[in-house]
């Protein structure tokens, strides 16, 4: 049974209660622990958000050592904040312990938003900002920290195909990168949830709703940019695709998905504007893609893309997820780490977004770039100890591999027929170590799925035929 309007106050009246006559900080099974009520974890994550966003309690630290404190006036907020005491006190839009992310000069300049959204001058898009921008002389990104980012996210000392970093980290990047997105656009998902979600197909609570959707979303659009890295670039085509993908089924009109909007759009807590001619945006999506394409350097264009597919809104919706992909793009591509937005706290990534939006000004959202950018790096350098050195017969022949593949589904082959197949392949096409070649292919079609078959020539229809009988043979 739908929950009511009354039960839904009173649970979060009881857990307001539970906070503010608590002696310290509580973490939510401790909430959970103390409530006399029958309610589920998930909707005590959502009552917790919705209490948070009335500014009637603040967060204390973050991930697993994530605890609810009252803002009660009458009560003094605990003094080790750790790192992350995110509060949006009466009278401004935002207000967060900033230190770890923001300069002192960034810091400073965000004090303008403390100003109500609606005390602060209204602002138009302002299209110089792309127009006065000249690719590989311009520079958002100082020489330096370029460099710097550079040293931190390279991986191998040698070229290699493009996206096999991507490959060789997928499933923890896949993973990482639909939480940490879905996060910033207030999914309620747990990490834990997600994981189930993407590897068995588990929804939270069984339900197949938005924040559902909104992972798929991620995963289906992750594996498109890994899986055709080699063939991707920086163009109004890729951008489209990777914006249907995220959006599908979440916009009412789906012929929206992957185009440039025909109607207005406003945004919250900000005085901006955006652009609302058709045929201007249009125009300027082209052209920011074109200076973009142009943009040698991958760290000066990964943030190009991030701050202006965010600032454009050229999409009815799911503007900034399309940012937040569409800049891993120049990483996935030369195998760099990956940009996953690992623990970047919420607020400061909005506030930083909102300033450049009124302002022009990019400095708070760099900060925000580069701090993010730095946490990924060290989130995947164990991954990177743990992959090892890449496989060169891997790469040698991957060709071969995805045609041998291709042809055992597209002949709905199974069992025993796999194998010796395979093994004859591996003649014909003179292959060294033939049972190294069919061990892998082997293991690669035992893991295969409908997001992963764009380069091996099959069509979904088939694979899914073959997928059935595959299955019924294990």
């Amino acid at each position: 049974m739908k929950p009511t309007a009354r039960s839904i106050d009173r649970q979060i009246d009881i857990i307001q209660e539970i906070i503010d006559n608590a002696s310290t900080p509580l973490s939510r099974s401790q909430i959970l622990e103390k409530i006399t009520i029958d309610i589920t974890e998930k909707t005590l994550q959502r009552r917790l958000k919705k209490l948070k966003e009335a500014t009637r309690i603040a967060t204390i630290g973050e991930k697993s050592g994530l605890k609810y404190v009252s803002l009660n006036i009458t009560k003094d907020i605990p003094k080790d904040t750790s790192k992350d005491i995110s509060i949006r006190a009466p009278g401004a839009e935002y207000l967060t312990d900033v230190t770890s992310v923001f300069s002192q000069q960034s810091s400073i300049r965000l004090e303008s938003l403390n100003v109500p959204s609606f005390m602060r001058p209204k602002v138009s898009y302002n299209s110089s900002l792309i127009e006065q921008y000249v690719p590989n002389q311009t520079r958002y990104l100082s020489r330096d920290t370029a460099e710097r980012l550079m040293n931190l996210g390279t991986r191998f000392n040698k070229n290699l195909a493009a996206g096999t970093y991507a490959k060789d980290i997928a499933q923890r990047l896949l993973i990482d990168l639909s939480f940490n997105s879905s996060r910033l656009e207030g999914n309620t998902y747990s990490m834990l949830d997600t994981r189930k979600l993407l590897l068995v197909g588990e929804a939270a609570n069984g339900k197949f709703d938005e924040e559902t959707i909104m992972i798929l979303n991620h995963k289906e659009a992750i594996l498109f940019m890994i899986e055709n890295a080699e063939e991707l670039s920086v163009t109004p085509f890729v951008i489209r695709n990777l914006h249907q993908l995220l959006s599908q089924d979440l916009l009412s009109d789906s012929a929206a998905c992957g185009q440039v909007r025909q109607k207005e759009v406003r945004i919250t807590k900000t005085s901006y504007l955006p652009l609302n001619a058709p045929q201007q945006l249009e125009e300027l999506f082209i052209l920011l893609l074109r200076k973009a394409a142009k943009i040698t350097e991958p760290f000066e264009q990964a943030f190009f893309l991030f701050i202006h597919l965010s600032y454009l809104q050229a999409f009815e919706d799911v503007n900034k997820r399309t940012a937040r992909l569409g800049c891993n793009l120049p990483f996935i591509q030369q195998n760099l780490c990956p940009l996953s937005f690992v623990d970047v706290p919420k607020d400061d990534y909005v506030r930083s977004l909102i300033y450049f939006y009124e302002t022009g000004d990019y400095l708070p959202a760099l900060d925000v770039f580069i701090w993010a950018y730095e946490r990924s790096c060290q989130q995947y350098t164990s991954v990177e100890k743990s992959v090892g050195h890449i496989d060169s017969y891997r790469i040698k022949y991957r060709s071969e591999r995805k045609q041998a593949i291709g042809e055992i589904i597209r002949n709905g082959m199974t069992g025993q027929q796999i194998p010796s197949y395979l093994e004859q392949f591996c003649k014909k096409h003179q292959i060294a170590e033939s049972d190294k070649f069919v061990s892998i292919a082997m293991v690669e079609l035992g893991k295969l799925h409908s997001g992963a078959i764009i380069s091996i020539g099959v069509t979904e229809q088939m694979f899914i035929a073959w997928k059935e009988k595959f299955d019924a043979t294990q």
